[in-house]
């Protein structure tokens, strides 16, 4: 396909990144205006990938005793995240509700959305929700690891799901209006959030399990139920997590070669196959120590997803949903118009 052609369906697409953990490198004193040469996500590829909005999650993956610890870190992260944004605000911009997004990016610039990826970080206070909430946040990924309120993914399971403590984190990030992100969270917290959640959920980086059984992956019945919410499940580009071969052979510490880009689009379709065209959409997980498959190695590379839908005969209005419109429905259905 001719880029002219490419661009010309771009022109009428949002393209949303539901997931990185590039604040990690932040931190360390990469700048994100730069190309960093080990970075997966900075705002020259995010120009170059044609992507219009980046969320930025603030992974509480550390484990500490001291007390606010966990508030402490992810605050620590929004900081440095807030000093980027600001730095390069000619470039970059904050969204609080759909409306931001779309004046952002009628300027010219990046929209960006910012994500708590661990619900440690609230530290079993609910008012923390509001701190976060007041400091941008407008995602919370419940779990990284298992909370005490919470069971994730990997985990051994203590609760059973959610507790009635959870039940009730849940109930006041609807009244908040702050996105449920439900990817690292075990199957029975994924159904409690369901059943206590009015509003649509998110997988912000989650794949379909049928095509490679991974814990961290959506069974069927999940992508429908998440599907039937009105919520969607955004495809992770992590080659452990899209292709059953990498997988088993990564689990006997091999070093296996990662698989084609193409396994993004077999998990996009299989996502549409079983959710509905409404249910998909993209998250990448670039920055957060991820294998990427084989032509998505950075967000620079976005366009091939779309050139891959078009080659499999998705239509300009599915490819639209599929690159963003979905998310942006979601996001605008919770924290607002």
């Amino acid at each position: 396909m001719k880029r002219s052609d490419l661009n010309k369906i771009y022109k009428d697409i949002t393209v949303c990144d539901a997931h990185c953990d590039t604040v990690d490198k932040l931190i360390k004193g990469v700048d994100l205006g730069t190309k960093s040469p080990k970075g997966q996500v900075d705002i020259p590829r995010l120009i170059e990938g044609g992507v219009e909005l980046q969320v930025f999650a603030c992974c509480i993956d550390k484990s500490g005793k001291s007390p606010e610890f966990y508030s402490q870190l992810a605050k620590k992260k929004l900081n440095t995240l807030h000093q980027q944004f600001n730095k390069h605000s000619k470039s970059i911009e904050l969204a609080l509700r759909l409306g931001d997004v779309h004046r952002i990016n009628q300027k010219g610039k990046i929209t960006t959305i910012l994500d708590i990826e661990g619900g440690q970080a609230i530290e079993n206070d609910i008012s923390k929700l509001y701190t976060f909430y007041n400091q941008g946040v407008r995602i919370m990924t419940l779990t990284w690891k298992s909370t005490e309120w919470a069971d994730a993914s990997q985990e051994k399971m203590k609760h059973k799901g959610l507790t009635d403590f959870g039940k009730s984190v849940v109930k006041e990030m609807n009244k908040l209006g702050m996105i449920i992100d439900v990817s690292h969270s075990a199957d029975k917290t994924v159904v409690d959030v369901l059943k206590t959640s009015n509003d649509p959920i998110i997988a912000s980086h989650s794949c379909a399990k049928a095509i490679c059984d991974h814990p961290r992956n959506l069974s069927d019945k999940l992508i429908k139920d998440i599907a039937n919410s009105g919520g969607v499940i955004c495809v992770n580009f992590y080659a452990l997590h899209l292709d059953q071969k990498f997988k088993n052979e990564y689990d006997k510490k091999k070093n296996p070669e990662p698989p084609s880009f193409t396994k993004v689009i077999d998990h996009i379709e299989h996502v549409i196959k079983v959710g509905g065209i409404d249910a998909v959409g993209l998250g990448s997980d670039f920055d957060g120590r991820i294998v990427p498959p084989k032509g998505l190695e950075d967000v620079s590379k976005m366009p091939k997803i779309t050139e891959a839908l078009i080659a499999r005969g998705y239509l300009e209005e599915e490819i639209v949903k599929i690159m963003g419109g979905n998310f942006l429905r979601v996001f605008g259905q919770v924290c607002g118009i």
